[in-house]
C-alpha cells in the first residue's frame, strides 16, 4: 500500500510477488503511529537486523527518528476484519481496542493475535527519496501464533472480494496521543 505507487512504472511487476503484511508501530512515549507495510525484511543475521521503510508523509517517520524504536507485528490471515477497519480509519489503540495489544520492550504496541513480532532499535537511518529506510537491531521477537498463516498484500489489494471496509482506503498520515 504505497501512497505514491501510481507514480512508479514498476508497480505492476512488484505486485506479482507475494508479500506478507506487517503492522508497523512506533512510539516516543507520547505519540504513536501505525501503518501497514510490506516494506520490511531481514537484512542481517549477525547481528540480527530488520530493515523497514517509513513513508515520509506519515508521522511515524518523525516518531521513529525521535524515539529510535519500532516494532513489526506479522498480521495473521484471520485478521481480515481488523485490516478492513484499519483502512477505514480505525487507526488508534482506542479505535482498535486496547485488548488487541501487548507491548514490546521498547514500548511499541504489538498485535497480540499476530503470527509473530519483532521489536527493533535503530542502528541506522537512510534518507531514500520519499521513504526513510530504518535499519534496526532486533532486541526482542517472538512467534506468538506460529500455526497461523500470514495475511498478504494481495488480500488488501483485492478490490473484488467481499469486505468490511466502510469506504475508500484511508492512509494513516497522522499518529495519535498515547
Amino acid at each position: 500500500m504505497d501512497s505514491r505507487q501510481q507514480l512508479d512504472p514498476y508497480s505492476p511487476i512488484y505486485d506479482l510477488r507475494s508479500r506478507g503484511v506487517f503492522l508497523v508501530s512506533t512510539t516516543d512515549g507520547k505519540r504513536a503511529h501505525f501503518h501497514f507495510g510490506c516494506w520490511s525484511t531481514q537484512c542481517s543475521h549477525e547481528p540480527p537486523r530488520m530493515l523497514t521503510c517509513f513513508p515520509k508523509e506519515f508521522e511515524g517517520t518523525e516518531i521513529v527518528k525521535r524515539s529510535g524504536v519500532w516494532s513489526l507485528s506479522m498480521v495473521a490471515a484471520d485478521q481480515e476484519i481488523f485490516t478492513d477497519h484499519f483502512f477505514s480509519g480505525d487507526q488508534t489503540i482506542e479505535a482498535i481496542g486496547k485488548d488487541k495489544f501487548i507491548y514490546a520492550e521498547s514500548g511499541s504496541p504489538i498485535l497480540k493475535d499476530a503470527v509473530a513480532y519483532f521489536d527493533c532499535k535503530v542502528s541506522s537511518l537512510i534518507d531514500n527519496g520519499d521513504f526513510l529506510i530504518a535499519i534496526g537491531d532486533i532486541v526482542q521477537g517472538e512467534a506468538l501464533h506460529p500455526d497461523k498463516k500470514t495475511l498478504n498484500v494481495e488480500y488488501i489489494a483485492d478490490e473484488n472480494r467481499k469486505h468490511f471496509r466502510k469506504g475508500p482506503i484511508t492512509l494513516p498520515f497522522k499518529g495519535f496521543d498515547l
